[in-house]
């Protein structure tokens, strides 16, 4: 059995696998990250169900990336803590690869987006080739206008991710040039198509960070000091 943890955005999901199989799934998702508060119940409810330990596992699996510092700080450092002291495996799965994609006819070419305020996004481009979904481009951080992705426009281009409201008003007269999927958060339970590809990679639980991409910038706080 696998466990799965994505919270690179304010979506927190767990799901838990057998041979492939999704046996049971947990997410919470709110305008502030509950990821701190929920994380370890939704875990917890989720083991209990199924009535097995952290030691039960074949592996954790976790979201890398990019995505909220915060997000993936929490995610990160308790797949860590459960690898540790349940002595399995900790695995990574890249962020833009957990949107839900089954939907999508062979030659899709998929634009995952994930908001990374203002006007910018982070990006990555995957297409379907035989049944099977690859990379087209390394993660970028965009800053969309409307001629971002024109190199990528045709009527098999689909653009998803927690944000494509904002991305859409950004392409403005060119947004009509792509399919853009309502607004859709990645997802534990999109994990699986991956963990048996090479975009799922083992690492080392002493030294794994997530891949924030950006540096952390700390917002100036807006309360009033006396």
């Amino acid at each position: 059995m696998i466990l799965c943890l994505e919270t690179a955005t304010k979506n927190c999901s767990v799901a838990l696998f057998n041979q492939g199989e999704l046996l049971g799934f947990r997410a919470e998702h709110g305008q502030n990250f509950v990821h701190g508060e929920r994380l370890h119940v939704l875990i917890q409810d989720l083991l209990i169900q199924f009535d097995i330990t952290v030691r039960n596992l074949e592996a954790i699996c976790v979201g890398k990336g990019p995505g909220s510092y915060t997000g993936l700080r929490i995610g990160v450092s308790t797949a860590k803590g459960l690898c540790y002291a349940g002595k399995v495996p900790l695995w990574s799965i890249p962020t833009l690869g957990c949107f839900k994609k089954e939907e999508f006819e062979e030659g899709a070419l998929v634009i995952s987006v994930i908001d990374a305020r203002r006007d910018e996004v982070f990006a990555q481009i995957w297409k379907l080739e035989m049944g099977t979904w690859s990379t087209k481009t390394e993660v970028s951080s965009v800053i969309v206008d409307k001629d971002s992705f024109s190199d990528w426009q045709s009527d098999q281009t689909f653009i998803v991710g927690d944000c494509t409201d904002k991305v859409e008003r950004l392409l403005d007269t060119n947004a009509g040039k792509f399919k853009i999927v309502p607004n859709a958060f990645p997802d534990a339970r999109n994990m699986k198509r991956l963990l048996d590809s090479e975009y799922c990679k083992e690492e080392n639980v002493a030294y794994f960070e997530p891949f924030y991409l950006k540096d952390f910038i700390a917002e100036k706080s807006k309360k009033k000091w006396l």
